[in-house]
């Protein structure tokens, strides 16, 4: 596979009974958490728990095992959509980004079209291209910048 398969999630400091804070977090995950997200691949269960996994560093005919397993709050699970922005840093879902003229876009998969989009917030029955999306600003993603989701000044992209 030529592509690289990431996703990112935010640690649930609150797993199972366990207060797990930021410490712990960084410890655990070291490069992979970065700027309260913590990077790495996907591993979920029947009861929709989410985990970010690192690199496995063992494994066996039973079982895998990674550097580090850090439950996320599986409603901010993004995976990266294999393209960067103009400022060089990785577009995953959830991402939010404003055109030059004010338009507030989320990055979706879009599963009519088997792909990564844009969707104007203020119109999601529509959407752009991707690579029209790594050409705009960043201004944040949906969790951190939820405020941002009430859309721009204007309907003109």
């Amino acid at each position: 596979m030529n592509r690289e398969i990431l996703f990112r999630g935010k640690p649930d400091r609150y797993w199972d009974g366990i207060s797990m804070g930021e410490d712990y977090v960084k410890l655990c995950a070291g490069e992979a958490y970065k700027d309260g997200w913590v990077y790495g691949q996907l591993a979920r269960d029947a009861y929709g728990m989410a985990w970010i996994i690192g690199h496995i560093v063992e494994w066996d005919e039973d079982y895998i095992y990674p550097r580090c397993w850090i439950p996320v709050d599986p409603k901010t699970v993004g995976q990266y959509t294999g393209m960067t922005d103009e400022s060089k840093s990785k577009i995953f879902e959830g991402d939010l980004y404003r055109s030059n003229r004010g338009y507030i876009f989320e990055v979706v998969y879009l599963e009519s079209e088997a792909c990564f989009v844009g969707v104007p917030v203020k119109e999601p029955e529509s959407w752009v291209f991707l690579e029209d999306i790594a050409d705009m600003e960043r201004v944040g993603n949906k969790w951190d910048d939820g405020d941002l989701l009430s859309g721009g000044d204007t309907h003109d992209w």
